[in-house]
């Protein structure tokens, strides 16, 4: 012990003498950078990120490790400089049993984006999908039902012993109604806490409530194909909502045409046994193409604190204007509104779309697409070559309660489901 007491303070000394002496690391100069963390694993998609100067020139490029994080810095600049961004994506899916391979390269532009934005790349779809199976008992004859939010699988008949089969998209709730012998009120039953599949076994229809409150009107802006979502807010912290719209209809199937809708709450007696298991506010998600020869596609996701009986319209437009080439991309705006997204898109082999979101201007907009990466051209030469198609497909947003930075903050940090309904959105899309 008596030796090896020296030798350790020996040791010790040495090391603070060195600590003393090692030069504390210069930091380097600050320039531009983003962060971004990406949760996609890469056989989901693959994904690359540049930046681009005034001129379109790349000054950074990186590929982005999938379920990672990286850091991306421009040598040489300010962090008050702003650079345009664009977020490359490709996704390959390959048709069951065919062995033919389906590419497709999507491209984001944030255009004059700021230094030290953090970008995340996940998906935010909370929605659950639940497959609901039961048998009604107690009819005589079966007038009507729907299932909100849900795909039919077997409507219940006498043929199939009233057998019902439907998948239902939820957050944990979900709701039936019936119209049943001929009677004059819808009955309904709600259904809590549901998984991925639900056996709810028999049910007597005789036992179910009846639904004393009349349906409530809505109108849409024009007579169009809708596809509109009505939710009961349940708590939106725990991204929970009760479905109040119509059932789904399955893909291919043929879908009506419309202007107006009755919405349908499980409500048994106003006065005294409301039964609604959701607070007195509705998030409303809206989408209609008008049918007209100046048409567009009608947008909105926002929060109401009734069943709104109008929706609103929206009162800024878009119009054409010439493209001097395919890397060129316009639009004219007209009105007010807080963000202007506008792309080009390709369709074949692969697959092309190039949208740009920049801050709008009453006029003219034009934007000409940076220079595509040499890692990104080699391998995509119609991408290289802008082989676009010549129309510009152009949207419109606009925000009650956000102005262009904070949206544009809110799609990069993406960390809200919600946050377009939180907003007050109301878009309008065209294709020229």
């Amino acid at each position: 012990m008596n030796i090896l007491r020296p030798a350790l303070l020996a040791l010790i000394l040495l090391a603070v003498f060195s600590c003393d002496k090692a030069k504390a690391p210069i930091d380097p100069d600050p320039v531009f950078e983003v962060f971004v963390k990406n949760d996609y694993f890469e056989i989901q998609a693959k994904y690359a990120l540049f930046l681009s100067n005034a001129d379109g020139e790349m000054v950074a490029f990186r590929w982005l490790p999938s379920e990672d994080t990286a850091h991306i810095q421009v040598p040489g600049s300010s962090p008050n400089d702003q650079f345009d961004c664009t977020i490359f994506k490709v996704t390959t899916l390959e048709a069951p049993g065919s062995g033919v391979k389906d590419t497709s390269l999507t491209l984001t532009t944030y255009t004059q984006l700021s230094s030290g934005q953090h970008i995340n790349l996940r998906d935010l779809f909370f929605h659950q999908t639940t497959m609901l199976r039961f048998n009604l008992t107690g009819i005589t004859t079966l007038d009507s039902i729907s299932v909100s939010d849900a795909i039919t699988f077997s409507r219940p008949q006498a043929s199939n012993n009233y057998y019902g089969e439907y998948l239902v998209n939820n957050t944990g709730k979900c709701w039936m109604r019936v119209l049943v012998n001929g009677e004059h009120f819808w009955r309904f039953l709600i259904f809590n806490n549901v998984g991925e599949v639900l056996d709810a076994n028999t049910i007597d229809v005789s036992q179910l409530l009846f639904n004393f409150s009349p349906p409530l009107p809505m109108e849409l802006p024009f007579a169009s194909t809708w596809q509109y979502k009505l939710d009961g807010v349940v708590d939106t912290a725990q991204l929970k909502f009760f479905p109040l719209s119509e059932h789904l209809r399955a893909p291919g199937g043929a879908v009506p045409v419309y202007n107006s809708v009755q919405i349908f709450e499980p409500v048994n007696n106003d006065l005294f046994d409301p039964n609604r298991p959701y607070i007195d506010m509705f998030r409303l998600q809206t989408n209609g193409p008008a049918g007209s020869s100046n048409g567009y596609t009608y947008l909105s996701d926002q929060f109401y604190s009734a069943v709104p009986a109008t929706l609103p319209e929206p009162t800024f437009d878009l119009q054409a204007t010439t493209l001097a080439n395919n890397r060129a991309v316009a639009v004219t705006c007209i009105g007010n509104f807080d963000l202007l997204a506008f792309s080009r898109s390709r369709t074949g082999t692969p697959n092309i779309e190039w949208e740009v979101i920049t801050k709008p201007e009453n006029g003219i907009v034009l934007y000409i697409l940076p220079d595509v990466p040499t890692e990104l051209g080699s391998r995509y030469p119609t991408l290289k070559n802008y082989d676009f198609n010549t129309q510009v497909r152009a949207r419109a947003e606009n925000y009650e309660r956000l102005n262009y930075d904070q949206v544009v903050r809110k799609r990069l940090e993406n960390a809200d489901p919600l946050w377009r309904a939180r907003g007050g959105y109301l878009g309008r899309e065209e294709n020229f």
